[in-house]
């Protein structure tokens, strides 16, 4: 916890230390998590699109991942310099709910574009943008003749012990979809003699994948478009588990301080473009949560998600799976 206490307070002082009162016109600050809004991710490519757009000053802000705006959020100091949370799933969305304004959004008209499969999952003051079929993609020629699991307890077999790579769920959203997903099937004392490691974000996980440590990792089924264009699905696999794929859905939300800046639905509008949510979909291989958008070449070669899995996805539960975690772990060290 002591480097993210130092971490917090960096990033505060350096949120902090950027006044608007030395912006051009209306300003709009954009919280989001490392792979969408660093260098090379989705909000950089098209904030200068926004800006000439709109005429509204844009300044992007970044964490680590996901699990840390919670923290950052939590910070009242910090809380007023943000106009807009980029990335949210469901579960932080409900954590951070009392952190921003709940408004259906009535002008947006998501019931008329929403895909039908997520229409159960808009929550108030929440966007969806994009969503992910959970499960583990593989590398065919690294697993050499051992088969994939077909169910969450296959993951315990002696030939895929140490073979694949997990992420915490005490800092990682995909690592809280897949210890809630399988905790009524495996125990996390008997997963923790089996992963390989358990990297503190989905982004380091999928580096030590690609670089040959593992051949299994917990990720997005969409995955396989990003091998596919780089002419390598045929050397990779996804898991079909029988118990179904956790889904996650990602959005947005207006920080409750800053709802009459005219900037915040200026960039509701614009995100909510066709063209733009398409960027989304080749720029962080995940599906768009709207049927009006034209997917990028290379997904068409992603199998069907099929089967959804259902469990219990809210706060209580999250909250009662992080209380053990650590104390489960520790006794499998034993």
């Amino acid at each position: 916890m002591k480097w993210l206490f130092f971490w917090l307070a960096a990033t505060i002082a350096a949120v902090s230390g950027c006044t608007r009162s030395g912006d051009i016109g209306p300003a709009l600050v954009v919280l989001s998590y490392s792979s969408l809004g660093a260098t090379g991710g989705f909000l950089p490519k098209v904030a200068e699109r926004f800006k000439a757009h709109s005429g509204c000053a844009l300044r992007l802000e970044t964490t680590l991942g996901a699990t840390q705006m919670v923290a950052l959020l939590s910070d009242p100091k910090l809380r007023s310099s943000i106009d807009v949370v980029m990335g949210v799933d469901e579960l932080l969305q409900e954590r951070l709910k009392g952190e921003w304004v709940t408004d259906d959004f009535p002008w947006l008209k998501l019931g008329e574009r929403l895909l039908p499969m997520l229409s159960e999952r808009v929550r108030p003051g929440w966007i969806p943008i994009d969503f992910g079929a959970l499960t583990f993609i593989y590398r065919k020629s690294a697993l050499k003749g051992i088969a994939p699991p077909k169910s969450l307890k296959d993951l315990l077999s002696p030939g895929l012990r140490k073979k694949f790579i997990l992420q915490d769920p005490r800092a990682s959203s995909p690592g809280m979809l897949f210890f809630l997903f399988s905790q009524d099937f495996v125990r996390i004392s008997e997963l923790r003699s089996a992963w390989l490691a358990l990297a503190p974000s989905w982004d380091s996980s999928y580096q030590m994948f690609l670089s040959g440590d593992a051949p299994m990792v917990w990720s997005y089924l969409s995955s396989l478009a990003y091998h596919a264009s780089k002419g390598e699905l045929s050397d990779y696999g996804a898991v079909f588990f029988e118990e179904g794929l956790p889904l996650q859905v990602e959005g947005m939300g207006i920080v409750r301080q800053d709802r009459d800046n005219p900037c915040v639905r200026k960039w509701i509008e614009f995100m909510m473009k066709p063209e733009v949510l398409a960027e989304i979909a080749e720029k962080q291989w995940m599906w768009p949560a709207f049927r009006d958008v034209r997917l990028p070449r290379f997904f068409d070669q992603v199998p069907q998600i099929g089967k959804s899995a259902r469990f219990n996805l809210d706060v209580k539960s999250l909250d009662g799976l992080l209380s053990r975690f650590g104390k489960e772990i520790q006794g499998a060290d034993r």
